[in-house]
């Protein structure tokens, strides 16, 4: 049934529910004969993921209703996550039928900040989900399927936004927001973190604080998993089993632990918001409870694969989440650890529990390289010294922090500043093992797709597969080196692979030879803080495995083509800038562009065909223009240039047609010039812009000007990024538009 839920997220074709019922009445008569039951099991898997996933489509906005400005009345279903000015927030409808069930919505410069339980009255503008699509990135369609958001867009700025009632609170809600209020109150630097390990709200820890944990591979500590959930049961089963022995109350005193301590665990997991590692360790307690008051010895390995197909059965989408996968691979590897190595010998603990951190790593490699393109090095020895304290102090205090509050203030405040420092101290060794060159290592060019890589990232798990003494065991610490040292094949000589990145309404293009790089442009910087830079351009050189930029050209100094300036000459060399317009604050020598600009590297030409050097021209026509050659064939990059620009273009362009040409100004009508684009002519036309951008970039009239000088037209709105190659012998190979390429049923198909 998981393989069946896993073959389902691959499907491009969305099933009808008609479809869905004719598969399950198939799998239900497959049950019937003994032979293809494992048919049956695939295909009921298969239509249970297909059917949930119907259903999230279904509930999405109506495309009639998107871009459009709705006053309409929601409740705020989170907590509020602020960052800089801005506020993101999960919202629900109130008796407004236009607005989907679940939305995620932002404010610039809020008047007030919203809080959890609010009922406000918005003027919202909403769009169906989306996000940019480019290789081997996050992508941001596939979260917000599987959180199950129906919308995204933001609250429109004026006086119409009011404050209609303020905190309508269920009591766990209320149970919640009070804690996270005494964390803020008495935890200091550490509250985000005991907000996050006591009710699970993990809206107050910041970027930096995620990398730093995300680095030293202990970000499991902030989420509440199997682990915090099991000390919350243990703490109550001998606590329960001592004061029922205590005071001798009636009964078996340990039955009475057991219901405790599966009732507590229960309520833990209830005010974290029973995520998919909660799921799986209350239903585990629950079934060992009822195995251990039935005096039944209970297979571990039985229980957790029942609990797999409960979890599935009850939320088929949650098969997507990382949790799903990385929390029961972390309980298979324990129990394969527990079978196979520990001892009960003191003297030894300390080894194993070192050898179960090693098997840890090792076993959960595959799943972190697919799924975070990284591998936390470190994270064996972190774990052996933050997972004890916090087991034995920090989530054990915090519990009884929590249990005390409403009976011993003062006790309860004293355990939350002791639990409050124990995580201050492991922030520091957390720190300071960030510091280390090989704590954390990016793996280049996994994208779940590669098979060669794909396969080597399969081979550490052999190490806890094979028995001891196996010869083959060696093959897990060889892919390991091979999976740090991966990098992506370069183009060969004389050729060029370009990128034309989907940045949204903007533009980053990346362009590799066999030994250098050019960034052309680097996209928007962003309103409520970060950059087109930092989420996609330089994942996506980490991707590739590009260590440096040899040449930043900066076409102008627009934001959406600027923006990320200053962000990546902080994260990467870069070795030369060059621009169309002077730039401010960007602490770096730059060159500016001028037509006839020449050089040559790896059998590739490049030349500058604008500005001119006594430039007149200003704003977008001051854009550089840059040519790319290997051999005959040519790319032209062009900024934003308009009809003054190209005309200037054309009175110096050397050669009258290309292969493809990077579309003036994202498809303005101010740019496209017809005597433009019939002097170039190019095979391919790409324009780089926003899905549905206000502007409504590329116009249908450029789009068709294009196509009738016999170019095939597209634009990263609807195909996401655009790569191909460019070769002095084959010209242009490798077509690839990454939208269609990654496309899923749940992607939204309505045309921008």
């Amino acid at each position: 049934m998981l393989a069946g839920g896993f073959a389902a997220q691959h499907s491009r074709v969305p099933l009808s529910p008609d479809h869905c019922a004719i598969l399950f009445v198939a799998a239900f008569l497959f049950l019937l004969i003994r032979r293809v039951r494992w048919l049956a099991f695939l295909l009921l898997g298969f239509t249970l993921f297909m059917q949930a996933g119907n259903s999230i489509v279904a509930d999405r906005l109506a495309g009639k209703f998107a871009g459009e400005s709705m006053l309409t009345q929601v409740r705020v279903a989170d907590f509020p996550k602020v960052t800089g000015v801005t506020v993101t927030m999960l919202v629900e409808p109130i008796h407004d039928k236009r607005i989907p069930p679940r939305s995620r919505i932002t404010w610039f410069d809020p008047p007030q900040v919203p809080a959890i339980g609010d009922i406000w009255e918005f003027e919202l503008r909403l769009r169906r989900p989306r996000g940019n699509s480019n290789p081997g990135l996050f992508s941001l369609e596939n979260w917000m399927f599987r959180e199950q958001l129906h919308a995204a867009g933001y609250v429109v700025a004026g006086k119409r936004n009011r404050l209609l009632q303020a905190g309508e609170l269920s009591s766990v809600e209320t149970y919640r927001q009070d804690f996270v209020e005494r964390t803020k109150k008495h935890g200091g630097s550490a509250a985000p973190v005991l907000a996050a390990i006591g009710v699970g709200t993990r809206h107050l820890i910041t970027r930096r604080q995620w990398d730093r944990y995300a680095i030293t591979g202990s970000s499991h500590l902030m989420a509440i998993s199997g682990l915090h959930i099991g000390l919350a049961a243990a703490t109550a089963f001998y606590f329960i089993a001592a004061f029922s022995g205590v005071f001798r109350l009636p009964g078996n005193h340990l039955d009475q632990a057991a219901i405790g301590a599966a009732g507590m665990a229960a309520a833990y997991a209830l005010i974290s918001g029973f995520a998919v590692p909660s799921q799986r360790a209350i239903v585990m307690l629950g079934l060992a409870a009822i195995a251990f008051l039935g005096r039944r010895r209970a297979d571990p390995g039985r229980i957790l694969a029942t609990i797999a197909l409960l979890v599935f059965v009850i939320d088929p989408v949650s098969l997507m989440m990382p949790g799903f996968s990385l929390s029961f691979g972390a309980v298979v590897a324990l129990l394969w650890f527990a079978r196979r190595y520990w001892r009960p010998r003191a003297g030894l603990r300390i080894f194993q529990l070192l050898i179960m951190q090693f098997i840890l790593l090792l076993g959960l490699m595959p799943l972190t390289v697919l799924i975070f393109q990284r591998i936390a090095i470190a994270a064996p020895l972190v774990n052996l010294i933050t997972v004890p304290v916090f087991s034995f102090i920090t989530v054990p205090l915090t519990l009884t922090s929590m249990v005390l509050e409403p009976v011993w203030d003062a006790a309860s405040v004293a355990l939350l500043r002791v639990s409050a420092a124990s995580i201050r101290g492991i922030e520091w060794v957390i720190g300071e093992v960030a510091k280390l060159p090989i704590a954390d290592v990016f793996v280049a060019g996994v994208d779940g797709v590669s098979g060669a890589v794909l396969g080597i990232a399969l081979l550490p798990a052999l190490w806890i597969i094979l028995p001891r003494g196996w010869p083959g065991r060696w093959v897990a610490v060889l892919a390991m080196i091979a999976l740090v040292l991966n990098k992506p094949a370069a183009p060969e000589h004389a050729c060029i692979d370009a990128h034309i990145l989907d940045v949204g309404q903007g533009l980053a293009v990346v362009v590799q030879s066999s030994d250098h790089t050019l960034v052309f442009d680097t996209g928007a910087s962003y309103r409520g803080g970060g950059s087109a830079a930092a989420q996609v351009v330089l994942p996506f050189l980490r991707y590739k495995g590009i260590e440096a930029i040899d040449w930043l050209v900066v076409s102008h100094s627009d934001d959406d083509h600027a923006g990320g300036v200053s962000t990546i000459i902080k994260q990467i060399e870069v070795s030369q800038i060059l621009v169309g317009e002077e730039l401010p604050d960007v602490d770096h020598r730059i060159l500016g562009c001028e037509m006839g600009q020449a050089w040559a590297a790896d059998g590739i030409g490049y030349r500058f065909l604008h500005p001119g050097p006594a430039n007149s021209l200003s704003g977008n026509d001051s854009s550089c223009v840059l040519t790319i050659s290997a051999g005959n064939h040519r790319l032209v990059l062009t900024g934003d240039i308009e009809a003054a620009g190209e005309r200037s273009v054309l009175a110096h362009l050397p050669f009258e047609a290309v292969s493809v040409v990077l579309i003036p100004h994202h498809g303005s009508l101010t740019s496209s010039s017809p005597a433009f684009v019939n002097r170039l002519r190019p095979g391919l036309a790409v324009a780089s812009s926003g899905y549905a951008n206000r502007w409504g970039f590329p116009k249908e009239r450029v789009t068709k000007r294009w196509e009738g000088a016999g170019a095939v037209v597209l634009d990263t709105a609807s195909s996401g990024a655009v790569s191909f190659r460019l070769c002095e012998r084959d010209g242009l190979s490798r077509l690839r538009e990454e939208r269609l390429q990654q496309r899923r049923f749940w992607h939204d198909s309505e045309a921008h």
